[in-house]
């Protein structure tokens, strides 16, 4: 009996072993692999065999000729050629009867699959294995949630902090009321230049694969939209006209109960409130918190929302990496205003001497909140790191 014929019969041996229920898919995938490709290098052999009889019935000088420029060929179906691509994808796609889903292997798909499998097993190719890990955290909820605008220009917003007289109120018939005594100031946001950029060198160009063109612009996106998260933090922590109120700024020992109770008590708003904490502080802190009774204070959040921890005292507790560990915010997220003066935007630049491509990713914003008294800032230390 011939090999290739006792590979057909061990195919459809395999074929009907599928069909088992404890059949071990791992080990018959790896032996369908084996037997697909001493197939091709069967299959091969026997064509190259008979091209060479017709080369010496025509002459041997024909013979160099014409094997020269094939193994030149063959020299370039490595793992990352697209002939050898699509190989793989063909014979990884074959359903349990072993019929191959997107066809039979053409000649030059043939060739790059025998070529690279015949000292080894089918190899992933290059460029599906080609992407980019992150490790690096890129949440922004308090940015997220803020009331947003695009004003193109640098504007003030009026603010009334207080009416000292003239309120509305019953008078007697006849009676004025006081005169108007409404203190106003404004909050003033000019804009301030984000900007994140990634260097690309000459061999990664020429390496990379689209998917990695389009992370980097993704990771741009991220990083310059966390980049206005701290702006806006730092924002909040100034005790000036866009910041939180000082009598809004709690320094404490410890987060107690009572603490989380004060820090809501002094918020002055309406809509959802809350909470933003780094995950340290949410899962070592704020989820140990008890009432003088016992009860737990800290409600996970039973959905999947990828911020969202849980909930105390109705405030929502959102995961925010970039607040230090022994500090919490916690307020009306639509009193922050965030305007967008230039939306985000990609420049590709190519550096003269080294070649190197340059993506610069540029932001024009500014943020401040609208009440001093609709967010509180709580410090562990004194100091209100």
């Amino acid at each position: 009996m011939s090999r290739m014929k006792e590979i057909e019969e061990r195919m459809s041996a395999i074929a009907a072993e599928l069909e088992n229920d404890g059949a071990d898919i791992d080990a018959l995938e790896k032996e369908v692999r084996s037997l697909k490709g001493e197939k091709a290098q069967i299959v091969e052999m026997a064509e190259k065999r008979k091209n060479l009889m017709k080369e010496v019935s025509g002459g041997a000088g024909e013979v160099i000729k014409r094997i020269a420029p094939e193994q030149a060929e063959q020299r370039t179906f490595g793992p990352e050629s697209k002939e050898y691509r699509t190989a793989w994808l063909k014979e990884l796609a074959v359903d349990a009867r072993g019929v191959k889903l997107f066809g039979d292997l053409n000649k030059e798909e043939r060739a790059a699959f025998t070529l690279t499998t015949t000292n080894a097993g089918a190899v992933v190719p290059t460029e599906i294995m080609n992407r980019v890990i992150s490790l690096v955290d890129n949440d922004s909820p308090m940015y997220d949630d803020s009331y947003k605008s695009n004003l193109v220009y640098g504007f003030e917003i009026p603010r009334l902090k207080a009416i000292a007289a003239g309120d509305a109120k019953n008078v007697a018939e006849g009676t004025a009321n006081d005169d108007e005594q409404d203190t106003f100031d404004n909050i003033a946001l000019p804009g301030v230049e984000i900007k994140k950029h990634i260097v690309m060198s000459r061999k990664m160009q020429f390496q990379s694969i689209q998917a990695f063109e389009d992370w980097v612009v993704t990771h741009l996106a991220e990083r310059i939209r966390v980049a206005k998260e701290t702006y806006l933090i730092g924002q909040l922590a100034k005790s000036d006209s866009v910041g939180i109120g000082t009598e809004n700024i709690i320094r404490a020992a410890s987060c107690t109960d009572a603490e989380i109770r004060k820090a809501l008590g002094l918020l002055r708003g309406s809509g959802e409130r809350v909470l933003y904490a780094n995950s340290n502080f949410i899962w070592n802190i704020l989820a140990g918190l008890e009432t003088a009774n016992g009860d737990k204070l800290f409600v996970p959040n039973p959905m999947a929302d990828p911020l969202v921890e849980g909930r105390i005292y109705g405030t929502l507790i959102k995961r925010d990496s970039n607040i230090p560990d022994d500090t919490f915010y916690v307020g009306y997220p639509k009193k922050i205003l965030s305007n967008e003066f230039i939306l985000f935007d990609i420049t590709p630049q190519i550096e003269d001497k080294t070649l190197n491509r340059i993506f610069v990713g540029y932001s024009l914003f500014d943020a401040g909140l609208e009440d001093p008294k609709a967010f509180v800032k709580w410090s562990k230390t004194t100091s209100g790191s």
